[in-house]
């Protein structure tokens, strides 16, 4: 360690049994232990401490490479699978879209008449009232089934996993195909 040979050892323990003395050449050799040991206790901890964090960051470095190698060479069943349901999802997306849309046609158009027949009734008088509330149950009855039709239509979660278990049955991973992390059993 501090490349000391025995001659160069001996003459240390000969300088010190002289200045020391016999009786507390002991003590003085049991405390320069304690400190050689502790050095070497400190400096294995560093060695490890340091070997851990290399080991780490390697181990980090191996897995992002393994990820973006697996990401890159998606078989081609799990890549045509992916891109069936973003297909679907954006379809899905468009159809809901679409009948919000009319929905809130219908809304506009069903407020519109009900303000006409509001204004109808306040210049026309009380016979034209009795066909304004029947206008108007018929109105909340359309609005009520619109509302039940678009409920209906929305994203129907049991048909959803369905179709996922499908594509999930449909592929197997070939046994060359091996995830490296959990990140990517993810995915």
């Amino acid at each position: 360690m501090f490349d000391i040979g025995f001659s160069e050892l001996l003459l240390v323990f000969i300088v010190g049994l002289v200045v020391l003395g016999p009786q507390r050449m002991p003590v003085a050799v049991r405390t320069v232990m304690k400190w050689v040991r502790t050095i070497r206790g400190l400096a294995a901890n560093v060695q490890n401490e340091l070997s851990q964090e290399l080991k780490l960051q390697e181990l980090q470095e191996s897995i992002k490479k393994a990820e973006n190698i697996n990401l890159k060479t998606l078989s081609p069943d799990l890549a045509k699978t992916v891109d069936e349901l973003k297909a679907s999802a954006e379809k899905m997306k468009a159809d809901l879209d679409k009948q919000a849309s009319d929905v809130n046609k219908t809304l506009e158009e069903q407020i519109k008449d009900v303000r006409e027949a509001n204004w109808n009734k306040s210049n026309a008088g009380t016979d034209t009232s009795e066909k304004t509330s029947q206008n108007l149950t018929a109105l909340e009855s359309e609005t009520l089934q619109i509302a039940e039709n678009a409920e209906s239509t929305t994203l129907n979660s049991p048909s959803l996993d369905e179709q996922l278990a499908k594509y999930i049955d449909q592929y197997h991973p070939g046994e060359d195909v091996q995830p490296q992390s959990s990140s990517e059993k993810n995915v």
